[in-house]
């Protein structure tokens, strides 16, 4: 017989990111949209400084400012991973997943991935491995490219390198790359600091901005007339799916935060990505939608990730196809992609959640218990 107990399941948002509120939007739309006949939601939230703080059974966003806040740790003993409230002595709860809401910064850059590894507790996203090759842009490039996937010509520098040679490498990157050029800080999503530079003044300011912010830059040829496309791809029962196709609209030079986050929000009342003004399912041929998928299902073999994660594309006028990004944590969790093909938010939640523990129990059946008396002889001598 089946059993009925209700599974704990931790959904934990926030973290030192730029992108901490929208971080926080999308944990609580989870937290209102999960399956409470099956899980028992707990919400650990990570403040701007870094801080585990616990909120526990919360319902939704109008318990998330007032409810109290107790300070949490991580750990593991012989019963497994647990999140422990207050001090040694506090109470230990062993959750059967967590599910990640995290956008940029540690949470969704590797570290939390690996805490959680670290102390054997499953999570919805990709694993440390993946998510720091999607969250560093040129890697996932470097990545991508191995496998035939093309991406926008560019340079990688390094801030170090950069701060006493700005001018030397702007005349670098004119000299390769011509202008205008598309200045991104490696590890920043959402936009954030992205520039295009259209003069040779322009280009020097826009380093010396992002070299501010990223120990890493990435400068891309601006391609000026261009549709953008977003894919998410989730890997469910063994199997790659892929979702409908979007075409964002941009008021910008360049898709920006505001228009990710801000404007439609403003206009519809509704939050995070889920607001972005869109085109959703693309009208594209049956070629392009065939090729984007294809090329989004082998990214995500090639970048390591699990669970869900969007995939940006990029296409020209002339019919070149690019891949611009891999968001392992994406705004809004891409919800509305995956509700375009007939799966609602709450069980898209609900795969994620079980997957995750398939996943971890895949990783587990993976581990070498390798015996020697190395220790013991080292003691003795």
């Amino acid at each position: 017989m089946a059993s009925t107990e209700k599974k704990t399941i931790l959904v934990m948002f926030g973290g030192i990111s730029p992108e901490h509120e929208v971080s926080v939007i999308s944990g609580t739309l989870v937290i209102e949209n999960i399956d409470r006949s099956a899980y028992v939601p707990l919400a650990v939230y990570l403040s701007k400084k870094g801080e585990i703080l616990f909120l526990g059974d919360i319902k939704g966003r109008k318990e998330l400012l007032s409810h109290r806040r107790v300070p949490a740790s991580f750990g593991r003993d012989k019963n497994g991973g647990y999140v422990q409230l207050g001090g040694l002595m506090g109470k230990k709860i062993y959750p059967s997943a967590a599910f990640l809401a995290f956008h940029g910064g540690t949470g969704e850059g590797g570290a939390m991935q690996g805490l959680l590894e670290t102390v054997g507790i499953p999570y919805s996203s990709s694993s440390s491995e993946g998510a720091v090759i999607t969250m560093n842009k040129q890697l996932t490039k470097e990545v991508v490219e191995k496998e035939g996937i093309a991406t926008v010509p560019g340079l990688h520098l390094l801030t170090s390198e950069l701060r006493s040679t700005i001018e030397a490498e702007s005349d670098r990157v004119i000299k390769h790359l011509a202008l205008p050029v598309i200045v991104k800080p490696v590890h920043l999503g959402s936009s954030i600091g992205i520039n295009v530079a259209h003069s040779e003044v322009e280009l020097q300011k826009y380093l010396a901005e992002a070299a501010q912010v990223d120990s890493e830059i990435v400068v891309e040829k601006y391609i000026q007339k261009f549709v953008e496309y977003n894919c998410a791809v989730r890997q469910i029962h063994g199997q790659l799916e892929t979702s409908a196709i979007e075409k964002p609209i941009s008021k910008d030079e360049i898709l920006s935060f505001a228009d990710k986050y801000e404007r439609g929000a403003k206009k519809t009342g509704t939050e995070g990505m889920a607001s972005l003004d869109r085109e959703l399912p693309a009208k594209i041929s049956d070629q392009l939608r065939d090729t984007i998928q294809g090329m989004a299902k082998k990214a995500f073999v090639a970048c390591r990730c699990k669970g869900m994660v969007r995939i940006d594309f990029m296409a020209t006028e002339s019919g070149e196809l690019y891949l611009t990004e891999v968001n392992p944590i994406p705004g809004s969790l891409a919800f509305f992609l995956w509700e375009a093909k007939g799966i609602t938010f709450r069980e898209q939640i609900t795969d994620l959640i079980e997957q995750s523990v398939k996943d971890a129990q895949v990783t587990k059946g993976h581990e070498i218990d390798y015996t020697t008396n190395i220790l013991e002889k080292f003691g003795k001598s």
